[in-house]
């Protein structure tokens, strides 16, 4: 296997998220409760516009602010919707070094403006990556090809000369559809056995 690009997708894979952080935010500065507020909250539409870059970072406040009955200003919502995002990667930081001294590195994320603005200012592991392709910049999410097609232009080889990882088993099917070498990530230790197995470290 002649690989030359890694590409990681970043929620679950670097960065831990754990959404009822930001519920617990929401629920302290609203009118909802409880599973109502959860429920509401995973339906607000403008959450994948936002995602896609279809609307701006204060559309989206805006919405969760009338859907949820928020009382908060622009700075806590930010730091609500942040909240999501533990600090302690769950690749490490030596891992992810050892391996941009052989490989040119992507992340290959569904993500948003506040979220990335958030991890490039707190991850020092982001610092090995080559490059980013993001939803909110592509206009679209995996596993759309659109977003696989851009990977692989930055990527600046092959798509067969690529390996890719992400949680969700929808995004890896597709991956190998498009002619990515890929597979799904559990853990730290089951990706790093899987890649020795491989001879790619």
């Amino acid at each position: 296997m002649n690989i030359k690009t890694f590409i990681f997708d970043l929620g679950n894979v670097i960065v831990p998220v754990e959404i009822d952080r930001a519920l617990t935010s929401f629920e302290n500065s609203g009118n909802l409760k409880g599973k109502e507020l959860r429920e509401k909250a995973l339906q607000i539409a403008e959450s994948k516009l936002y995602h896609r870059g279809e609307i701006s970072s204060k559309d989206l406040f805006a919405a969760y602010k009338k859907s949820l009955g928020l009382r908060m200003e622009f700075e806590d919502f930010k730091n609500a919707w942040n909240s999501i995002l533990l600090l302690k990667p769950i690749l490490t930081e030596d891992f992810i070094r050892k391996l941009s001294d052989k490989y040119r590195l992507l992340i290959l994320s569904d993500t948003n403006e506040i979220h990335f603005e958030f991890i490039k200012q707190n991850y020092a592991v982001m610092q090995y990556f080559d490059d980013f392709i993001l939803s909110h910049e592509v206009g679209d999410e995996k596993p759309s090809p659109k977003m696989y097609q851009a990977a692989v232009e930055k990527a600046e080889c092959a798509a067969e000369e690529c390996f890719f990882t992400d949680d969700k088993k929808a995004n890896i099917d597709a991956a190998i559809y498009f002619g990515i070498n890929a597979v799904q990530f559990i853990s730290a230790e089951q990706f790093e056995n899987h890649l020795k197995k491989l001879d790619l470290i």
